[in-house]
């Protein structure tokens, strides 16, 4: 049976970092932890854990170079010890949550590949990560910023369980965060060449921007890094990120729409900008063009290793947003239909539930039809 270990960095998480351990503890057999220089008690923090835990495990102090450096750093003394058989990588606050049915020993006796994608929830966004990897092999991770593993190998999807990400580690308490991180990557982006770093490095500085509240600089930035095509995940979001930007910029209806539709263009099989593009015709009276980009919409799932989906969006809001347009265009019983699937689901936010309710009602209204109020699921 494989032996996992967690392998970190960390600097100053005395405040997360049990909380990631205790949550990790079921599927690990050792713990390595590289210190770039904490002063908060860190390093304390997790011997204590080793101590009352049981865990073998070790605190390396490592000065601090950059992201990737300090994580190939932490995998290269990880390969030193011959009994582990995975790492796995997470950040001190994110934590793992493990499905009920989740059987830890065949998890582990299951292993082969040597990389496995792991799905990080990042409040209502979900993407895949390359977080599980083997020990018997020399990764490393490249980039500046936003980091990534050198990928190669076998490779799979790890089942039942996922990391959440909290955001409240010590670097997100700078509140100059998302600016330092633009300023690195502005400086960085001066002498890159090489085009696959170009255009990952374009699309975090956009990222940052957004994030530091640089609106017009976060949508430049958006749409150069969507003019540079490559990874479709990337481009779509990049069009669709420049479509809610320019919302609300007050850029003209048409501008706006065009750049939900070369997202949709680029991942047809992603929902949010239609989502969007619905949303936003709708609220502009334009009704038949709600409904159509809403009923292209809801025949999308949620794809397989998205990067960066609104999980809602598929779940209920491409659903809810139909079932409006669908009223005002005057397709009524499509709209009661939508409204009954919506109140069926058990994800459906309370406030949400109520609101969907009258607007079942509304139709039911509308059509004259006061019987289909039977067919409504009980409040």
């Amino acid at each position: 049976m494989a032996k996992i270990s967690l392998c970190m960095i960390v600097k100053d998480e005395a405040h997360v970092i049990r909380r990631c351990l205790e949550k990790a503890l079921p599927l690990m057999d050792h713990l390595l932890v590289v210190d770039t220089g904490s002063t908060d008690g860190t390093q304390e923090v997790i011997r204590d854990f080793l101590e009352e835990s049981g865990l073998p495990g070790v605190v390396i102090d490592e000065p601090w170079k950059d992201f990737a450096y300090n994580r190939s750093f932490a995998m290269s003394k990880l390969r030193e010890h011959a009994d582990i058989d995975y790492g796995l990588m997470l950040d001190a606050d994110n934590y793992l949550v493990f499905e009920k049915s989740f059987d830890v020993d065949q998890f582990k006796r299951g292993l082969s590949a040597d990389l496995y994608d792991v799905q990080v929830r990042t409040g209502p966004c979900l993407h895949y990560c390359p977080l599980l990897f083997s020990n018997r092999r020399p990764y490393r991770y490249l980039g500046v910023l936003h980091e990534f593993l050198e990928v190669n190998g076998s490779r799979e999807v790890a089942k039942g369980f996922l990391s959440v990400q909290m955001q409240d580690s010590a670097r997100n308490r700078n509140p100059n965060k998302y600016r330092d991180d633009a300023n690195v990557l502005e400086n960085v982006l001066k002498t890159e060449s090489d085009p696959f770093f170009i255009s990952r490095y374009t699309f975090y500085l956009a990222q940052s921007y957004r994030d530091a509240d640089e609106l017009e600089l976060a949508l430049d930035a958006y749409l150069r890094r969507a003019h540079l095509g490559g990874w479709k995940e990337e481009v779509f979001f990049s069009f669709y990120q420049a479509g809610l930007l320019r919302e609300k910029l007050g850029h003209e209806p048409a501008a706006i729409l065009e750049s939900y539709l070369s997202a949709f263009e680029a991942s047809p099989s992603r929902a949010e900008s239609l989502h969007a593009a619905a949303r936003f015709c709708r609220n502009h009276g334009k009704y038949h063009q709600a409904y159509l980009f809403a009923k292209q919409g809801i025949e999308r799932t949620l794809p397989e290793q998205p990067l960066f989906a609104q999980t809602w969006v598929y779940d209920y809001g491409m659903m809810d947003e139909f079932s409006i347009a669908a009223y005002w265009a005057g397709k009524l019983r499509e709209s009661f239909d939508a409204c009954v699937k919506l109140l069926k689901k058990s994800s459906i936010p309370p406030n949400e539930r109520e609101r969907i309710r009258r607007n079942a009602q509304y139709a039911i209204d509308a059509l004259g039809q006061p019987k289909l109020a039977n067919l409504l699921p009980a409040a």
